[in-house]
C-alpha cells in the first residue's frame, strides 16, 4: 500500500538517509542548493509511504525563489530534491509526486517553476530548456538539465524580453503568489 501525503517534522531524517542513497552526502555542494535557503515549502513537500509500517519510500520538496527580471523579482519555485528509495524505484512513485506536487503548485497560483534534473523525466510534465529564458543560475550547471515549467503569458512574456535573469533564493521581497493567477500547463 502507498499513501501520499504532506511531509512531517518527524519525516526528517528519513528523508535525509534516502537523500544520502540518492545524491551522495555532498550533495550540498551543488549549485542549486545555493537556491535551498531555509525550510522547504510545506504545502508541496510531500512523501510517498509504503508498506505497514508507512516508511517513507519517497520524497519531494520545492523552494521558493527570486527571479530578477530588470527592476522586478519574479516569484518562482524551484523542484527538488525528489528521491526515491533504490528498491522502490520504477515503481511511479516519483512520478506520482511530480504530478500531484506540481498539481498543488498550480492550485497555489504558482506560474513559474524551475528544476534541474533530466530532460527526459520532465519533460512529460510541461518542463522545457531553461537557458532561451535567460535564467542565470548561481553557479555551474549542465544547461541540458536546467528546465522551466510556467504559464504560457509569463514564457511568452520572458521570450519578448531578452536578458539575463538571475536566479536567487528567496528574499521575501516578490509579492509571493497572492496575486497571481493563471495554472500552469504543459508546453
Amino acid at each position: 500500500m502507498i499513501v501520499i501525503e504532506k511531509e512531517t517534522a518527524a519525516d526528517a531524517a528519513a528523508i535525509e538517509s534516502l537523500l544520502d542513497i540518492g545524491f551522495g552526502p555532498d550533495r550540498m555542494g551543488k549549485t542549486v542548493y545555493q537556491l535551498r535557503v531555509g525550510q522547504p515549502l510545506p504545502e508541496l513537500s510531500l512523501v510517498a509511504r509504503t508498506g505497514f509500517d508507512a516508511r517513507v519510500g519517497a520524497s519531494i520538496r520545492y523552494w521558493p525563489i527570486d527571479v530578477k527580471d530588470g527592476r522586478k523579482t519574479i516569484p518562482a519555485l524551484v523542484l527538488g530534491p525528489l528521491v526515491v528509495d533504490p528498491e522502490l524505484q520504477g515503481k511511479g512513485l516519483g512520478r506520482t509526486l511530480v504530478a500531484r506536487s506540481l498539481e498543488e503548485a498550480d492550485q497555489d497560483g504558482w506560474t513559474l517553476c524551475l528544476v534541474v534534473g533530466e530532460p527526459s523525466y520532465y519533460e512529460p510534465y510541461g518542463f522545457i530548456p531553461a537557458e532561451p529564458y535567460g535564467f542565470e543560475l548561481p553557479g555551474p550547471v549542465e544547461q541540458r538539465r536546467f528546465q522551466v515549467r510556467g504559464t504560457p503569458e509569463i514564457l511568452e512574456a520572458l521570450l519578448a524580453t531578452k536578458r539575463k535573469r538571475p536566479v536567487r533564493p528567496w528574499s521575501g521581497k516578490a509579492s509571493g503568489v497572492e496575486n497571481i493567477s493563471g495554472t500552469i500547463h504543459a508546453a
